[in-house]
């Protein structure tokens, strides 16, 4: 599915189920609307709606990541918190379904480079590579992974950027209530729709999980997936050789750093 203009293309997707997001979408029309100069000038749509990962239900499966992938994931935070380097990387994660205790798990092996050919990367637009995207797919399923995430950084981009974003222009009422940070530690609803051609594709496959995952500047792992009929945040990530978990943002972090 390509860019969506307004909310009826988002009630057309098969993505979303019973997650509702029309609170946050109204209000960044309602900004698009006061500020023209961000659909003129910018070329904003309601794709650049931004969503807080805190508003999905989470999903405790262990996703639980090698020191490979580990190694790859810490290399990604340090250079997109470099200004020269501060880019949207696109990956593809993929991993093979196991046990932890009488758990099903995860193990995510394998992170796989799927930038663009194009050299000119964007601080604020992922520009995936279709075929090497189509190649990953393809050896994954000739070697049995049954979790395949396609994935982007969001940067840490200069602070004149900053108050070009829908982020910066919502109340502080609506920040707060919707849990929105400052841009780059947000998804966006274009985020969610370029998932969604990856989950059709194995949506007659019930084996397979599929996810959406980004890395954040702060190091948070924002990994989205559907199931059954809802978008569910996978909360639970672990280092496999420290058993360390991965920073997952919280409902009550954000709302003590607020009160501070």
């Amino acid at each position: 599915m390509g860019k969506i203009k307004n909310l009826s293309d988002v009630k057309q997707s098969g993505l979303f189920g019973t997650s509702n997001f029309d609170n946050i979408i109204n209000n960044s029309l309602h900004v698009l609307t006061e500020h023209p100069e961000l659909v003129s000038e910018k070329r904003m749509d309601i794709g650049d709606t931004p969503i807080s990962p805190m508003t999905l239900d989470d999903d405790y499966t262990p996703m639980i990541f090698t020191k490979e992938v580990m190694d790859a994931y810490k290399k990604l935070v340090s250079i997109i918190n470099i200004p020269e380097t501060a880019k949207e990387y696109s990956f593809v994660l993929l991993g093979k379904s196991g046990t932890l205790g009488d758990q099903k798990c995860y193990l995510v092996d394998q992170m796989i480079d799927c930038n663009s050919k194009d050299s000119n990367l964007s601080s604020r637009v992922t520009k995936i590579d279709e075929e090497k995207l189509n190649q990953t797919v393809q050896f994954a399923l000739k070697n049995g992974y049954d979790f395949i995430s396609i994935g982007h950084t969001h940067p840490n981009i200069p602070e004149e950027e900053r108050t070009t974003t829908i982020a910066n222009y919502l109340s502080n009422e609506v920040r707060e209530s919707e849990y929105i940070r400052e841009a780059g530690l947000n998804l966006s609803l274009q985020d969610f729709i370029s998932y969604e051609s990856l989950y059709k594709y194995f949506s007659e496959n019930p084996n397979i999980r599929t996810a959406q995952t980004v890395i954040m500047f702060n190091g948070e792992i924002a990994m989205i997936s559907r199931s059954a009929s809802s978008l569910k945040r996978l909360a639970f990530l672990v280092d496999k050789n420290t058993g360390e978990e991965i920073y997952v943002s919280s409902k009550e972090e954000f709302i003590k750093n607020k009160s501070r």
